[in-house]
């Protein structure tokens, strides 16, 4: 079935430059000692927008205006997953799948902590 919508041109419009965090497993080295896994970052587009203050309050309490939407097309981000934006790391708390009908997807991101570097 064609996708109905199709925001691909307006997202890219307004879209920013974030980084997702790319985990590697640990290893076990050959003395038994665990070996820590290597974080890579991936740089990826789409836009990020904050939470209205509407969203903010009916969340009673769970969400602030640290709290992030992100919209994006392409290849999905996992559930908790973690993303670096200016300075400030996230979440992938929810995702919200558009897929059969558009050519997007939208995620809530909890703030989680501040980057330094």
């Amino acid at each position: 079935m064609p996708q109905l919508y199709q925001f691909r041109d307006l997202i890219r419009r307004y879209s920013v430059p974030f980084e997702v965090e790319v985990a590697q497993d640990g290893v076990i080295d050959d003395l038994g000692e665990y070996i820590e896994g290597i974080v890579t970052l991936e740089p990826q587009r789409a836009a990020l927008i904050p939470l209205s203050s509407q969203a903010i309050y009916q969340s009673g309490g769970r969400l602030d205006e640290r709290d992030r939407q992100l919209i994006k097309t392409g290849a999905p981000l996992a559930l908790g997953s973690h993303i670096r934006y200016k300075g400030r790391r996230y979440k992938v708390e929810t995702w919200t799948e558009f897929e059969d009908y558009a050519d997007f997807n939208t995620y809530l991101l909890k703030h989680v902590s501040e980057v330094s570097g």
